[in-house]
């Protein structure tokens, strides 16, 4: 995570529950960290990866929707087409994360 993510108090994640919007590299690392914890296991399938590059190939923005099987704390949550989105920026010769958002649809 150290190599992806700058320490910097600019970068963001807002994740799908209403008290995941964490805001600073100590935040982020420090939910994060929790959350790892607890993880039993992750099972990932991105669809529809999009990303798109600046002029000046300084900034990528991405989106891709996500299924998701996430087993922790003994509990299965499953996601079908979660949306993922991220911002990331070219400093040092390296492409880091600034800013990520997850949501999930509801149905109508």
């Amino acid at each position: 995570m150290q190599r992806l993510i700058p320490r910097s108090e600019t970068t963001t994640h807002v994740g799908t529950d209403k008290d995941e919007i964490w805001r600073g590299w100590d935040v982020l690392n420090e939910a994060t960290k929790a959350q790892f914890e607890r993880l039993e296991y992750y099972k990932a399938n991105i669809k529809d990866l999009t990303i798109n590059l600046s002029e000046d190939q300084t900034v990528a923005w991405y989106f891709h929707l996500l299924d998701a099987e996430i087993k922790s704390n003994n509990t299965i949550t499953r996601w079908e087409d979660a949306r993922f989105t991220g911002v990331l920026e070219r400093k040092n010769n390296r492409w880091v994360i600034a800013q990520t958002h997850v949501s999930i649809p509801k149905s109508a």
